[in-house]
């Protein structure tokens, strides 16, 4: 008696069919490898494209943020609002100097130099109170508005946004009565590349700034990008491009670039690539400055060489506006103008305790 398997090949023989395969060939195992591997690929891609702004942009919402909450008195700070052309609202801080002048002033129309700050990629404003410290000790008068989507400001970011908002606060300080050629746009990090692109479209607009400060800024999105995803394309999925290295060309006011030596996250090498690409000298003859500071990271540019940030930042705000000359800064008296401190008289020890 025949087995069973007999029968399927001798009723195969009779009908001309081919036997059901008993195994898989190596062209299918090689089409599922080849499956695995687009789809490791293509995911990443995909996530990138779609979430790149939840990966671009992290605030930190609060509903009310006031100064007064930061540490700062009434008479030092305010809080300010204007409107975008698009109808967001905004909220930011005036921050008064303190330089020279014999009283501080939250009249913008006094001031003798603004310095318009631009925030990097997360947070809020009320985690650049040491920024703004520094900038109002150096004699400047500070405006920051959150980006829409930050803070206590509507909405929500992207990269046209913020150049709407940047121009929003641009009017705002100048409808205050002050005039383009006392304000300077300082930004960090990805807040540079706001400064830049709004610098160059006033330098274009012949209404340039004083000058222009940038800390921790890249040439592009794609540059950091890149570093973060190396088997990404994302220059071309990339919609939040940021091509600073494209505008500053276009930037005829005065420059300052300040970078961190060890700058995980922007290299200094990708701090010198812009710089390289910025005129040599401003319209007004200034040669461009870039500052390396030894022991800066991506997030204490200001803090981690207080010093060298200070002497680079107060001569700058010096050389655009000299009636400034600041008389201190925030994390210490400079030394030409410290003045001795009298020793405290000691007070007299303790009488001795027998030991219990």
């Amino acid at each position: 008696m025949s087995s069973q398997a007999d029968k399927f090949a001798q009723a195969a023989k009779q009908t001309g069919a081919t036997p059901p395969a008993t195994g898989r060939g190596i062209g299918y195992y090689l089409r599922r490898t080849m499956i695995y591997i687009a789809c490791g690929y293509l995911l990443p891609c995909l996530a990138l494209f779609f979430f790149q702004k939840r990966l671009v942009y992290h605030p930190v919402r609060e509903e009310s943020l006031m100064p007064q909450d930061s540490g700062f008195a009434r008479a030092q700070a305010t809080p300010v609002q204007t409107t975008t052309s698009d109808g967001v609202m905004l909220k930011g801080w005036l921050i008064a100097g303190r330089g020279k002048k014999e009283t501080a002033t939250l009249d913008l129309s006094k001031a003798i130099l603004v310095d318009l700050f631009f925030c990097g990629n997360a947070g809020n404003k009320s985690d650049r109170t040491a920024s703004f410290r520094r900038l109002s000790s150096a004699g400047a008068e500070v405006v920051c508005f959150d980006y829409r989507g930050f803070g206590d400001s509507d909405g929500s970011p992207d990269e046209a946004g913020l150049a709407k908002d940047a121009r929003a606060a641009w009017d705002f300080v100048v409808k205050s009565g002050v005039k383009p050629g006392s304000i300077v746009l300082h930004g960090e990090s990805l807040g540079g590349a706001v400064a830049i692109r709004l610098a160059a479209e006033l330098c274009a607009e012949n209404t340039p700034p004083a000058g222009v400060i940038t800390e921790a800024t890249f040439p592009r999105m794609s540059s950091v990008a890149s570093r973060q995803f190396p088997f990404v394309p994302v220059s071309l999925i990339l919609s939040q491009t940021f091509p600073s290295i494209e505008r500053i060309p276009n930037v005829t006011c005065p420059l300052l670039m300040l970078h961190g030596k060890v700058d995980d996250l922007v290299p200094i090498a990708l701090g010198r690539e812009l710089f390289a690409a910025a005129p040599a000298q401003s319209q007004s003859g200034l040669a461009k400055q870039f500052v390396e500071l030894p022991t800066a990271g991506h997030n204490d540019v200001g803090a981690a060489d207080a010093d060298e940030y200070l002497a680079a930042v107060g001569t700058f705000l010096n050389t655009l506006a000299p009636e400034l000359t600041p008389p201190h800064v925030e994390h210490g008296e400079r030394k030409r103008d410290r003045k001795p401190t009298p020793p405290k008289p000691k007070s007299p020890a303790p009488p001795a305790t027998p030991d219990k």
